[in-house]
């Protein structure tokens, strides 16, 4: 029979916190491990004449928490290869932030036998103490994972083992990013021993506090907390009896403008490299996605938390590079692979699918580029530049000679923008942007004729267009000679 290990919880304070059980098993054994000496239940213990050995020295040995508990697990191991029973006993509850624990359940539980003896939790001094009821939420995360955890500020935050001003430092940064700057935090340390202490401070102010092995921080609900769930919910309130009548008016058909224009404003704020009103323009954005997420959820077609579910699972599916055990090089075979599951998924195993999927609400210029793309991948297009270079050559001519008969200009006048774009696509410029740069720096050049025109007590629109041509070539000079801004 395999040796058993007997896993006890010592409660949060001293030997009266015991449960009865776990306190006859300590007494009858000959030596107890602990993970720490550092708690008054052990430190009482002790002074019964109970045998304890602690791993207070695998902590100062070691350099990070993760080598502290692998190690406490192994040596651990070498007791029960020894002995038929033994007893390691841990703070508080042995399931509730017992990262010690774990690890056995993971690497010694399938070995041996391993007995789990509860207690009272440090968590049960906290209700008592701040007199809540944990039904109305709890969260228990541990001080390192606070930046990835999207807390909502719904529940009752609860952070242990915050054992010094650095940690609580860092606690306080990374709370200050969702909650606000002077949300009420409690910072309670050896609750249910004659040293207890409460004390209550505003967020800024958390590293000011005093610090042991015995402090845990509590922050209560706070409606103000920064969240994905609170623009949410925000979104349902402007939908609801009591929200604003505009908002209520809208449907999935009427907010596509919306969604064009903010769409446009966040590539405006990109091309400025204006980061602050690009971070603004972001928030428009997301919230138009959130719109229409709300739209859809009333009517139960699907709601925002399948939006994010639908996203997720398709990243992780199309990165198999990353998520699984496929292997690429480059970035180009990043893009063949994205393809190829793509084209997968929207085939659903019927070989006969639309080529050409790309939305046909894509502005011409780009749809034109992604077209060409696609013919190119299978094969259909040139080796060289001279190709594309040659047609639009000769759909320029194609063009001269339906201005001259008058007949086909509108179609001659597409293949030629088409020809250019596949020329773009071949010296490796995104039409798109290639165009808009034109345009902006048209716009530029005209509004300094304007200036130039006005500085000379003129009014450009009387002027003729020759008069004209003389402010453009004032404008193009100083712009290159970094005049013009």
């Amino acid at each position: 029979m395999s040796s058993c290990l007997h896993v006890m919880g010592l409660g949060p304070s001293g030997i009266e916190q015991l449960t009865l059980g776990n306190y006859r098993r300590i007494c009858q054994a000959k030596k107890i491990f602990a993970r720490t000496a550092e708690h008054p239940c052990v430190q009482e213990l002790m002074t019964e004449g109970i045998c304890v050995e602690s791993f207070d020295e695998v902590y100062a040995r070691e350099t990070s928490f993760e080598a502290v508990y692998e190690s406490i697990t192994e040596q651990l191991r070498q007791e029960l290869i020894k002995s038929p029973e033994v007893i390691y006993v841990v703070p508080g509850h042995p399931m509730v932030a017992e990262k010690t624990v774990q690890l056995i359940g993971e690497k010694l539980a399938q070995e041996y036998e391993v007995v789990i003896h509860p207690a009272m939790s440090f968590v049960d001094e906290i209700f008592r103490v701040l007199k809540f009821d944990p039904i109305d939420g709890v969260v228990i995360r541990n001080n390192d994972a606070l930046k990835e955890e999207g807390l909502t500020g719904k529940e009752w935050l609860i952070i242990p083992q915050v054992y010094d001003k650095l940690m609580a430092s860092e606690v306080k940064l990374d709370l200050m990013s969702s909650y606000p700057d002077d949300a009420w935090v409690y910072i309670t340390k050896a609750l249910g021993t004659p040293a207890e202490q409460v004390d209550k401070l505003p967020l800024y102010e958390l590293d000011h506090g005093t610090y042991d092995h015995l402090t845990t921080i509590v922050l209560p609900p706070n409606s103000e907390v920064i969240s994905f769930s609170k623009l949410t919910n925000i979104m349902a309130l402007l939908r609801s009896d009591r929200g604003c009548a505009w908002d209520l008016e809208q449907t999935h058909a009427s907010l596509k403008p919306c969604l064009i224009e903010e769409s446009y404003e966040v590539i405006d704020a990109i091309e400025k490299n204006d980061m602050y009103n690009l971070c603004e323009e972001l928030g428009d954005l997301l919230m138009q996605v959130v719109f229409h997420a709300q739209l859809a959820s009333e009517e139960r077609e699907f709601n925002i938390q399948d939006v994010l579910q639908g996203v997720i699972q398709k990243m992780i599916r199309r990165h198999p590079h990353v998520f699984g055990e496929e292997k690429v090089d480059t970035a180009d075979d990043v893009i063949l692979t994205w393809d190829r599951i793509k084209q997968e998924e929207k085939s659903g195993g019927n070989d006969e699918i639309a080529f050409f999927n790309d939305p046909l609400g894509l502005p011409a210029l780009m749809l034109a580029a992604s077209t060409q793309r696609r013919a190119a991948k299978v094969g259909f297009d040139w080796s060289e530049i001279d190709g594309p270079w040659r047609k639009v050559e000769e759909e320029l001519q194609e063009l001269k000679g339906a201005l001259s008969n008058g007949i086909g200009i509108r179609e001659e006048l597409g293949d030629l923008m088409f020809s250019i774009v596949n020329l773009s696509r071949f010296l490796k410029l995104d039409p798109e942007e290639v165009l808009r740069d034109s345009i902006h720096k048209f716009q530029r050049r005209f509004l300094k004729m304007v200036e130039l025109s006005r500085k000379d007590g003129l009014d450009l629109e009387q002027l003729s267009l020759d008069y004209m041509d003389v402010f453009w070539e004032k404008a193009k000079s100083q712009e290159k000679s970094g005049k013009l801004m």
